[in-house]
């Protein structure tokens, strides 16, 4: 009896402390408020709203995939993808019947990555590249025979170094390089001509 009586207190100081312990690290802990379960849902779900450029359902910040669909065939016209709300990993977009006509990326709400379109004959469209949501390095498009009529350049948003642009016919239609905020070089216009000016004083 005594042996019993002796270890009660114990047992009783040990709870008592871890009691403590939790309290003081739940105190502690930042309250964040959760997303809703990953999900695929319509887009035109009317529990989707969008709030302070969050997506949310149910008035709970979404983490998820959206679909919608084309109305009468109900085939996928596209999928989009998000986390906590915000834009997030690749969206496509398809033509009727499936195939598909644009790819492209988000990290956490901002463009990133390759942004790529198809013309509805599976030939290339588009391609660019975004950094930090901005266009960023080499970005070229085709006609829908697949022939090359643009490519350009650019930093942080901005052209940046050699611009081309030609006809369908592959013949060149303007010609130009930005160094430091100027352009130089032949400019697409109607009566092509060379010239040199500040793209930062032109809309």
């Amino acid at each position: 009896m005594v042996v019993d009586f002796m270890e009660r207190p114990v047992r009783f100081r040990n709870n008592f402390y871890c009691f403590i312990l939790l309290v003081v690290i739940g105190c502690a802990a930042p309250v964040k408020k959760e997303s809703v379960e990953t999900i695929a849902l319509n887009s035109n779900d009317p529990a989707l709203s969008a709030v302070n450029g969050l997506v949310l359902f149910k008035n709970q910040i979404f983490t998820g995939t959206l679909f919608s669909l084309y109305p009468d065939s109900k085939d996928t016209a596209d999928i989009s993808s998000y986390f906590e709300g915000k834009e997030n990993g690749t969206w496509k977009k398809f033509y009727p019947g499936g195939k598909i006509k644009e790819s492209r990326s988000f990290t956490n709400g901002k463009k990133t990555g390759d942004y790529t379109t198809w013309w509805e004959n599976g030939n290339k469209q588009m391609h660019y590249y975004f950094k930090d949501d901005e266009y960023e390095g080499l970005c070229s498009e085709w006609n829908i025979n697949e022939v090359l009529i643009k490519e350009m350049n650019y930093k942080k948003g901005h052209e940046d170094g050699p611009q081309k642009s030609y006809y369908d016919n592959g013949k060149i239609r303007s010609n130009y390089t930005i160094i430091n905020g100027r352009r130089y070089g032949l400019l697409g216009t109607k009566n092509c001509v060379n010239v040199s000016d500040s793209i930062f004083n032109k809309q």
